[in-house]
């Protein structure tokens, strides 16, 4: 397929021109500048690297790390989509920009690189929460929280079901070895759902506001090395002791993931091979 007509493709099905979100800060350095497609530092969205001008196959992937990138280069000619366009660890470093010699890997490969974040998150048919909740088999009542436009948040229901029992089946549907867990009911009944680092003030006041039991999240405790990020998820952690909702974290790599599996059959339904490449270090991270 053509590069050109599967981007076209892409860009308006996640409405990329109407995005107003600015991913080139933290991503696009002085060492990687050189890389970037001249679009994406226009519209800061989209397709951040073009390496060829046809496409044999779409690779999905939550993040562009090194376990990523080898596992692709086995191949030519494909397209990264992805919904990080970071490199990612489970720890104190947190997101990092790609490294030139990465891209150097990707493109030598001929491999394009296309980004989809908040457009991802708040889809209609492929959002990230969306598919963290079907995955877990939770009945989705109604959208919240906005996000560049949209609502990119859920409540949902299951039947009442004791904390522990929904958390194993948390835990077994993500393929997680563990879970962060924090208990204060004994029930899991009404949850809200949010894919990614959920570990917000405002969400979980929102949550408790529509009368949520259990708040369903990737992130719960923060690692990253970050005084701003710190202090946020130790607002989180001060307001729950007043609110006393039950927190399930599955990570952030593990939340999302659903999502970039899921996506697939957009590929499929254009008429490209396409396939989600797991990093096993982030989805057996503790």
């Amino acid at each position: 397929m053509k590069t050109a007509d599967l981007i076209l493709r892409l860009d308006n099905e996640f409405k990329i021109t109407d995005c107003t979100e600015n991913l080139i800060e933290f991503a696009v350095t002085p060492d990687n500048y050189q890389f970037v497609n001249p679009a994406f530092l226009n519209g800061k969205t989209g397709l951040m690297i073009k390496a060829s001008e046809t496409i044999e196959k779409v690779f999905t992937v939550v993040f562009v790390t090194d376990e990523i990138i080898d596992k692709v280069c086995k191949e030519l000619n494909g397209l990264i989509f992805t919904h990080h366009h970071f490199d990612y660890y489970e720890d104190e470093r947190g997101l990092q920009a790609i490294r030139p010699e990465q891209i150097e890997k990707l493109t030598n490969a001929k491999h394009s690189l296309y980004v989809a974040h908040a457009p991802l998150d708040t889809h209609e048919k492929y959002g990230t929460s969306l598919a963290l909740a079907e995955i877990c088999g939770i009945k989705i009542e109604k959208l919240f929280f906005d996000y560049f436009g949209a609502p990119t948040a859920l409540f949902g229901r299951i039947q009442r079901t004791n904390f522990e029992k929904f958390a194993l089946s948390v835990q077994e549907n993500l393929s997680r070895p563990n879970l962060t867990l924090h208990k204060h009911k004994e029930f899991v009944e009404k949850i809200g759902v949010v894919a990614g680092g959920g570990d917000m003030v405002e969400i979980l006041q929102e949550v408790y506001d529509n009368n949520c039991d259990t708040l369903l999240t990737g992130t719960v405790e923060h690692r990253w090395d970050l005084p701003f990020v710190q202090e946020g998820n130790k607002k989180f952690h001060e307001l729950n002791k007043k609110l006393k909702i039950n927190l399930v974290g599955g990570t952030h790599y593990g939340t999302e993931r659903p999502a970039m599996i899921s996506i697939n059959k957009l590929f499929k339904e254009a008429g490209i091979q396409s396939e989600f490449v797991e990093d096993e270090g982030l989805l057996l991270a503790e």
